[in-house]
């Protein structure tokens, strides 16, 4: 946990110097990275920074290949709204989909029509 202890800190410190944008894009780039450790990092940083630009990211993430980023995801985005909407990222595939379609519309209602898209290869931009 080290390395992402320095990340954070990185990231308040673009944001000061009036790089927030690039931050964002930068977290972006993360939440969608092949590394699946890297994903896991940047969806830690969302939770933590409750960063509302990395929502529908988050929400993609629900459908990642790799079960401890699905994990990390749910958890991220019951921290910033304080719900689930009944995914839960060990059900089978079928389940996950659809509870996934849920928060997509969640995303799209509540923040003004901001969309996701699933990740091409789940895991690669």
């Amino acid at each position: 946990m080290r390395p992402l202890m320095l990340a954070i800190p990185a990231v308040f410190a673009a944001c000061l110097t009036g790089g927030c944008e690039t931050a964002n894009h930068s977290l972006a780039a993360r939440l969608q990275a092949e590394d699946p450790s890297v994903r896991i990092q940047a969806i830690h940083e969302a939770g933590e920074t409750r960063n509302e630009k990395a929502l529908p990211y988050l929400v993609d993430r629900l459908t990642d290949s790799e079960q401890d980023v699905r994990f990390y995801a749910i958890l991220a985005l019951e921290r910033m709204t304080g719900q689930t909407l009944g995914y839960r990222y060990f059900d089978p595939a079928a389940e996950r989909d659809e509870a996934a379609k849920r928060w997509r519309k969640w995303v799209r209602e509540r923040r003004g029509g901001a969309s996701t898209r699933p990740a091409g290869g789940e895991g690669s931009p």
